[in-house]
């Protein structure tokens, strides 16, 4: 039942973000074009290294690690301990995460670079602009990420302490537990 509810939710949610992506082609607005195809960037490059990923996590610090000395080892016996799920641990909290966030650094780089290009025409350094744009996006998509990365690095790695059953299970735990400021 868990994993049926669960592939029913992920898969009503990605069908849908699918069809927003398709139809964010003929949007008249480039702000909210970008901020979807930044989403859709984002969350395909996240996704793609969430195995690496988990991997690393599960390894901790070290020093001058090899793809043949460590990272293969660590991979096999995540498969061993866990099989295929174990390399899925925290992957809604990376699929959700990477797309608000993806979605939140390209609209808010391209508003906030038109804005100030409007407000200062002709005269605005490009470089100051494309830098305080890109600060202003990065700031504020950081406030949105950094829940979804502290939930997934959790999951991940030390999930056996804090027991959570998913996404909104983390959510709803770490708000009660710690408070809101506890995401961050």
């Amino acid at each position: 039942y868990f994993h049926k509810r669960r592939l029913l939710i992920g898969g009503a949610f990605t069908g849908s973000y699918l069809l927003l992506c398709k139809y964010a082609t003929g949007f008249k607005s480039d702000v909210v074009r970008l901020g979807v195809a930044g989403s859709l960037a984002n969350m395909v490059c996240e996704c793609v290294f969430h195995v690496i990923d988990t991997i690393n996590i599960g390894q901790g610090p070290r020093l001058h690690a090899t793809l043949v000395q460590e990272h293969v080892p660590a991979g096999q016996q995540i498969y061993t301990k866990e099989g295929l799920y174990g390399f899925g641990r925290g992957f809604s909290a990376c699929f959700y995460g990477s797309i608000f966030c993806g979605f939140s650094y390209f609209f808010l780089y391209k508003y906030v670079k038109l804005q100030l290009f409007d407000r200062f025409g002709v005269d605005a350094n490009p470089t100051l602009v494309f830098c305080v744009a890109s600060v202003f996006a990065e700031t504020l998509t950081i406030l949105v990420h950094f829940p979804y990365d502290l939930i997934k690095c959790r999951l991940q790695s030390k999930n056996y302490i804090f027991k959570y059953k998913n996404l909104p299970d983390a959510f709803k735990k770490e708000i009660r537990t710690n408070g809101f400021l506890g995401l961050y």
